[in-house]
């Protein structure tokens, strides 16, 4: 009987130890190789300049860093590092992250642990193939591009905009279908506000989309700017 008690006490210990509380997050990082002393940096998008600001920084430790605070909605957040180029775009949300750095190709670092960060990696999965075709279109095409610029010759610079066009609607196909597949996850919210920034947008789609979402999304600070512009945009259709 003193096993049973013992083993329970020690299966809550371990449990208590990996759980992280309400509204508070953990982000676990492992640096892949990267050298220990490296400054990793936490940062947001200011919504006045669009610039990223620094939230919090930490130091790689034995190939690992840690984030911990307090976090009353989710949003999307960044992980910069010392001496490596670009960020790693992740959603900051309640609960236990992981992050993988992938220090020869940052973008392809791995972000985990929660459901709305499962979603971005598994959209960008999607998406790789179709990212693929872009950077090949874009290699292959480069002097052409330039000589038709120099030449102004719109033949060839229509041809070539309306082939790239079709790797533009193929993302924009399958952000549509995560938007409406996945009313839990923050990156449907950040596909919408996307969407009403073109003009030619289906409004009534946009709006359908955005009432199917989760309460607790429609709740954040970006869910409820969504709603003031489609109310807006309804607004201004009306006076026309």
């Amino acid at each position: 009987m003193k096993k049973i008690v013992l083993s329970l006490l020690a299966v809550t210990a371990i449990i208590s130890c990996n759980s992280v509380g309400n509204n508070e997050f953990e982000i676990e990082g492992n640096g892949n190789g990267l050298k220990d002393g490296l400054n990793v940096y936490l940062k947001m998008q200011d919504t006045l300049t669009n610039n990223l600001v620094n939230v919090d920084t930490v130091k790689i430790e034995n190939g690992k860093f840690k984030f911990e605070g307090a976090v009353k909605e989710p949003s999307l957040h960044f992980i910069t590092i010392d001496s490596t180029e670009n960020q790693i775009p992740f959603i900051l949300e309640e609960g236990k992250i992981t992050v993988a750095v992938n220090k020869d190709t940052i973008y392809k670092s791995i972000v985990g642990g929660t459901y709305s960060n499962d979603q971005l990696v598994a959209y960008s999965k999607e998406t790789e193939k179709i990212q693929k075709n872009v950077i090949k279109f874009q290699e292959t095409n480069r002097e052409k591009i330039q000589q038709a610029q120099m030449t102004a010759d719109t033949v060839t610079m229509n041809a070539l905009m309306k082939e790239y066009k079709t790797y533009q609607d193929q993302f924009k196909d399958i952000s549509l279908k995560h938007v409406e597949d996945h009313p839990k996850s923050y990156i449907s919210l950040l596909f919408i506000k996307q969407f009403l920034n073109d003009p030619s947008f289906d409004l009534a789609r946009a709006t359908k989309m955005y009432e199917n979402l989760d309460a607790t999304l429609k709740n954040t600070n970006e869910g409820k700017n969504i709603k003031k512009k489609l109310d807006s945009i309804k607004k201004a259709e009306k006076k026309k």
